[in-house]
Formats: C-alpha cells, sequence, structure tokens
C-alpha cells in the first residue's frame, strides 16, 4: 500500500487553486454595471439600502451635492443619514424598464418591487467621464 506524501503546509491542490480562482473571476463582474444608468441607479439604491453614506454620496452628482448640501460636499453621508433615518423602502426598489435620453440626462423610474404603480423619477447625468444622479430616488420624501 502506497501511503501519498504530506503536502506542506500552505499548499492546496491544484482542483482547489482552479476553483478559488474561477470563483473570484466570476464575482469580480458582478454587481450593478456602473457605465449604465440603470446600473448607476441599482448600485445607489443598494448603497442606500445598506446605509452605506458614503457609497452613496459617491454615486450622486457633484451639482446636487453642492446645491442641496449648502456647497459641503464633505458632509455628505452626515446629510444623507439625517435625511433618511429608515431607509427599508430601498430594500424593495427596483428600476422600471430603460432609461430615456433627455436633454438634461437619462430619465427613468423606480418602484417597490410588486407595485409599479408607485414610481418615483431619477435623472442621471455625466459628470467627469462617469453616471451619477442628480435626481435620486427618495429626495422628495427626505426629512429636511
Amino acid at each position: 500500500m502506497t501511503v501519498p506524501a504530506p503536502r506542506p503546509s500552505g499548499v492546496r491542490s491544484p482542483l482547489r487553486l482552479c476553483l478559488a480562482a474561477a470563483v473570484a473571476v466570476g464575482l469580480s463582474g458582478c454587481g450593478p454595471d456602473l457605465d449604465t444608468p440603470e446600473g448607476t441607479t441599482r448600485a445607489f439604491v443598494d448603497a442606500m439600502a445598506q446605509r452605506d453614506w458614503d457609497g452613496a454620496c459617491e454615486l450622486l452628482s457633484h451639482d446636487f451635492v453642492h446645491r442641496a448640501m449648502e456647497g459641503n460636499s464633505q458632509y455628505c453621508p452626515v446629510y444623507l443619514e439625517r435625511w433618511h433615518p429608515d431607509t427599508s423602502d430601498y430594500e424593495a426598489l427596483a428600476v422600471q424598464g430603460e432609461a430615456e435620453e433627455s436633454p438634461d440626462g437619462y430619465r427613468l423610474e423606480v418602484a417597490p418591487e410588486g407595485t409599479p404603480d408607485r414610481t418615483e423619477e431619477v435623472v442621471v447625468v455625466e459628470e467627469s467621464e462617469r453616471l451619477v444622479l442628480l435626481r435620486y430616488p427618495g429626495r422628495d420624501t427626505a426629512i429636511r
């Protein structure tokens, strides 16, 4: 009977390494596509649902942040947290259809899943070669 030689610690089987690499490559493509208005909106909604204020601020238009936050963009996360103490509504928001291009950006609608009659309009614009939200879902119901 042949006894296999023990592997030095830290060395993994080739199959396990291949599986780990495949999973890593597969996961790198996950998440919303920030090159589309729909993906940018989805990423913002996800960030708000997770109370990731910094992540949500990164997806807001600099113009909006500057006007809405009295020119103090460094406090964007504080403002969002104050304006949206309950983010549970964001958990069920879904993008409805595809964005339509307009003179002031891309317009699209979001609504809670299962209730497409409760839509809100979102406006996505391009700033510094990336898509950001000029009008975001929940803005009209924010506590100010």
